[in-house]
């Protein structure tokens, strides 16, 4: 199944929000990892709103993206009404890229393979779109098969499971991801660019639970979710009567480089 965030593009970036120094820093390691010159092309699948694009096309670069959520891509153009630049946006599956051969030096994937049922595939477009040359940077997802982030996270997980519902990604997460370039052949580096603490509280986290704003409640089917939200929150009175305790979830913003 493939996902569409056209429900998110109102709210997307406010929940995606980075420090500028942590933004920097990312777009430097990017096109350092790149080996960037003046004439390198970008492409990235699931560009959205361009959270990541965005400061490399405002550098000038040559940028390609596509996302089946017209949506957010309009968001993204949006923010560069009025600005010269070389960003072509492509309305498309990340499975089925209308796009030429070797037609890339650097492909990004920034949090998109775990959300692709047949991620595999989306890798070998990946794969094919890019010059022999090229190097595709991935980002580590923040979780892996079986982790949360935090308390909520982990009895949301529970109560999901005793309903027979399986809240894992469907698509490939780090250990599947980094597995399959070792098995290409590439050659992988690693670095971790900044390690993030975001602070919220109980009553934030139960709202956004109530809102569906992130993809994995999405996927949730309707017949299931009114009773495991009530549950969830049966629970979360319990553990914690009072809605305004921080919760503090550590994240960290990893890349690898593959090199073929």
């Amino acid at each position: 199944m493939t996902i569409s965030f056209d429900r998110a593009a109102d709210y997307y970036d406010s929940t995606r929000t980075l420090a500028p120094e942590v933004s920097e820093r990312l777009t430097a390691e990017i096109l350092r990892l790149g080996r960037a010159t003046p004439e390198t092309t970008f492409f990235e699948p699931g560009i959205g709103t361009g959270r990541v694009a965005l400061p490399i096309v405002e550098q000038g670069y040559a940028y390609t993206g596509v996302d089946i959520s017209e949506a957010m891509m309009a968001k993204l153009r949006q923010k560069l009404e009025g600005k010269a630049h070389r960003l072509t946006l492509i309305q498309a599956d990340a499975t089925d890229l209308p796009l030429e051969d070797n037609a890339f030096d650097v492909a990004i994937a920034p949090h998109i393979l775990h959300l692709i049922a047949d991620w595999q595939r989306a890798m070998d477009e990946l794969r094919r779109v890019l010059k022999p040359t090229g190097v595709l940077i991935y980002f580590h997802h923040t979780t892996n098969k079986t982790a949360t982030r935090d308390a909520v996270g982990q009895q949301w997980r529970q109560i999901l499971a005793g309903y027979g519902y399986d809240s894992g990604f469907t698509g490939g997460v780090t250990e599947d991801v980094l597995g399959r370039l070792q098995e290409q052949g590439a050659t992988l580096e690693t670095v971790v660019v900044a390690e993030l603490s975001r602070e919220s509280t109980v009553g934030s986290l139960m709202q956004a639970y109530r809102d569906r704003i992130y993809s994995h409640m999405w996927r949730v089917p309707d017949d299931i979710y009114p009773q495991a939200l009530a549950d969830l929150e049966t629970w979360a009175a319990q553990a914690f009567p009072d809605p305004n305790v921080p919760i503090t979830s550590q994240d960290n913003i990893t890349l690898t480089a593959a090199y073929h």
